[in-house]
């Protein structure tokens, strides 16, 4: 579990804790299910576009034996 500091007014503390008391809950509890309600970053999705693109522009994806394209690199490039 990661530590975290949130500057909240009092009144909404105040209300938080009521809240959570109510529902047997902890506001560390409350504040983790919001976190939780808010929407993911698309970063998947940008990397999932990026690898199409690329893909669609000609790149290759290694294949499983990195040895030897390194060396068929490493032969193109200096033979």
């Amino acid at each position: 579990m990661a530590k975290l500091t949130l500057n909240v007014e009092p009144d909404i503390v105040h209300a938080a804790k009521t809240y959570a008391q109510a529902h047997h809950t902890s506001l560390s509890k409350l504040v983790s299910q919001f976190f939780r309600t808010l929407p993911q970053p698309a970063q998947a999705d940008f990397w999932t576009q990026l690898h199409g693109s690329l893909l669609e522009e000609g790149f290759e994806e290694p294949g499983d034996d990195l040895e030897a394209l390194r060396r068929q690199h490493v032969w193109q490039k200096y033979a």
